[in-house]
């Protein structure tokens, strides 16, 4: 009994809880064997062993984190892609919708206001100097036709906002109004606006051509009336418009393959009256059926001013045309 006694004083002397103190010896001691198993000492620290937490398993982790970090940019950058491509589509569609808006409507309302007659088949004749005759009503023409265009584009709801430089990235400089066509030619640039990939720009080029309407008259279907073709110094009139005394087909042709050049008659070229003292830039002009090569395609020769008459005013003083009147 007294080291019983003995055991408990020590204990309760100390500062450490009742519950933490060591087992007393006999009689008791089986007992707090099985008690102490169970008792979870708060005292020390937690340490997590390799065994609780694998090391693959932080390597998983690590492996998770570097696949987001470089597929999820990716995919939403792919994404972005997609809806700009949307974009480009919608973008392509209404720009189409609006000049082939603006040609048709200006070559029916405006279109015979600048026609002079003029075949473009083969020459682009938007590069050469213009002729001051119906300069005034191109320019008049051209500009009617772009502005309208742009009227167009907005009532269309086009997303301009896609386009470099918005209202201003359209480059309609390519157009052209001369002849008996209304060339409207616009072309602007769409960059991609994500630069994970690299700078993408889109150069894209839109066209729409139409022919001038020069009207319609009842008149014409009827066997009191018929109607021909002249120009203002031509002496002779035309019953086919398309004639190629009216309208030839202009080429370009060197300096040094004139000599050689024939006609589809087989004549020969001569240098043309009238435009021969023009320089020319290394090249001239010639027709199909012409017998003269010019240095300005502007000359008046190859340009011609078409006029729609009644065949009784003009038929005692002109004569018909050899090769389209033959008969009439």
């Amino acid at each position: 009994m007294s080291l019983i006694k003995k055991h408990y004083q020590t204990n309760s002397s100390s500062n450490a809880p009742s519950w933490m103190s060591s087992p007393p010896t006999t009689p008791f001691k089986r007992t707090n064997i099985k008690y102490k198993r169970k008792v979870f000492n708060h005292s020390q620290p937690y340490i997590h062993t390799l065994k609780e937490i694998p090391l693959y398993a932080s390597f998983r982790k690590a492996s998770y984190t570097i696949e987001a970090t470089v597929i999820l940019p990716l995919f939403i950058t792919l994404m972005i892609f997609g809806m700009f491509t949307f974009r480009l589509l919608q973008v392509q569609s209404g720009v189409q919708k609006s000049i082939n808006f603006a040609s048709r409507t200006m070559a029916v309302t405006l279109g015979n206001v600048a026609n002079s007659g003029e075949s473009d088949k083969d020459v682009d004749t938007s590069e050469e100097d213009p002729t001051i005759t119906g300069e005034l009503s191109e320019a008049a023409l051209m500009a009617s036709t772009v502005a309208l265009a742009g009227v167009e584009i907005v009532k269309n709801d086009v997303p301009i906002e896609f386009v470099d430089g918005g209202p201003i990235g359209f480059n309609f400089l390519s157009s052209s109004v001369e002849g008996n066509y209304i060339d409207l030619r616009v072309s602007y640039q769409m960059t991609f606006p994500i630069g994970l990939l690299g700078n993408y720009s889109f150069d894209v080029d839109q066209r729409a051509r139409c022919r001038k309407w020069v009207g319609y008259d009842n008149a014409e279907n009827t066997t009191d009336a018929r109607y021909v073709f002249i120009t203002d110094k031509g002496e002779r009139y035309h019953t086919n418009y398309n004639c190629t005394y009216l309208n030839p087909s202009v080429h370009r042709l060197p300096k040094d393959e004139i000599d050689e050049a024939r006609n589809k008659s087989g004549a020969i070229y001569y240098p043309c009256e009238k435009c021969k003292k023009t320089k020319a830039l290394g090249f001239y002009f010639i027709t199909d059926y012409g017998t003269a090569y010019h240095m300005d395609v502007n000359c008046k020769e190859i340009k011609h001013n078409i006029k729609k008459v009644l065949l009784e005013e003009v038929e005692d003083k002109m004569a018909p045309c050899s090769k389209c009147s033959a008969g009439h």
